[in-house]
């Protein structure tokens, strides 16, 4: 008969994460002090042959030939500080985030990929950036996740903190980019989600920040929410986000920037 509608849904729910991964641009752009392309180069002028030459002229400085200094690697957090984080993080009233151990967090990103390969994903271009993005999450990134406890509302808060050495290809895969797929459709077994998404104003909250809001319609009737904020900072990217059946404010948009500013710097951030 098929999978049971408990594993249908779970599939479903490994997607409503996808959204996440549709990402393809840089949010978070060139570093700073890139030289702009197509620049007028300097001339240099030749000299005048009716100009008498100086009997003295200015020595000349040679170059240099020190070897450039190599930059400065961004600091990667240890496992051990992730975690530490994490556990001492606390939600609006006090509460402490259950950590996820490893093994969860990697069957999770299995689920993820089990439910890609299982849905078909219209338009097709937001299925292969999503296969695109999941591809490019280091395995081996150092990482730490906590869930919190249901809201009233029975929405739930996910916070998680990851480091690795290759900083450029770890934004690149927790960037959003909603120019691309703002409006999508997943069909699993007969079951289809409507998603939009948008990306949301935020101001930084310790490093470069982005945050998102979609919004799934089920086949249940129901509207799933997930709002989302990023921050990223060298080597380090901090993510807090709160899934609900309730349309979420600015209120829980400025308490997930918190959390992911705590995350990211390790020191209280000031709501």
């Amino acid at each position: 008969m098929g999978e049971s509608m408990g594993r249908i849904g779970a599939r479903i729910g490994a997607l409503l994460t996808v959204g996440a991964l549709l990402s393809g641009c840089g949010v978070f752009g060139p570093g700073p002090g890139a030289e702009a392309e197509g620049s007028p180069a300097k001339s240099v002028a030749s000299p005048d042959p009716t100009r008498p030459v100086s009997a003295a002229p200015e020595p000349t400085v040679p170059a240099s030939t020190a070897p450039a200094k190599p930059p400065v690697a961004p600091e990667v957090l240890p496992p051990a500080e992730l975690e530490a984080r994490v556990a001492g993080l606390l939600d609006a009233q006090g509460r402490p985030f259950t950590p996820v151990p490893p093994d969860q967090q990697a069957a999770g990103m299995d689920l993820v990929r089990m439910g890609l390969d299982a849905a078909v994903i219209e338009p097709a271009a937001c299925a292969e950036m999503a296969n695109k993005s999941l591809q490019q999450i280091p395995e081996d990134a150092a990482a730490a996740a906590g869930i919190g406890i249901p809201d009233p509302a029975g929405s739930i808060t996910v916070v998680s903190l990851a480091s690795n050495d290759n900083p450029d290809l770890l934004a690149q895969s927790l960037d959003i980019n909603t120019s691309g797929c703002t409006e999508f459709t997943m069909t699993i077994e007969g079951q289809t989600v409507s998603v939009t998404m948008e990306e949301l104003p935020i101001d930084p909250v310790g490093g470069e920040t982005v945050s998102f809001l979609m919004a799934q319609a089920l086949p249940t009737g129901q509207t799933m929410y997930i709002i989302g904020v990023l921050a990223r900072e060298g080597a380090t990217v901090a993510s807090a986000q709160q899934i609900g059946t309730t349309e979420p404010d600015l209120v829980t948009q400025d308490e997930l920037g918190r959390l992911a500013g705590e995350l990211l710097t390790g020191k209280p951030v000031s709501g």
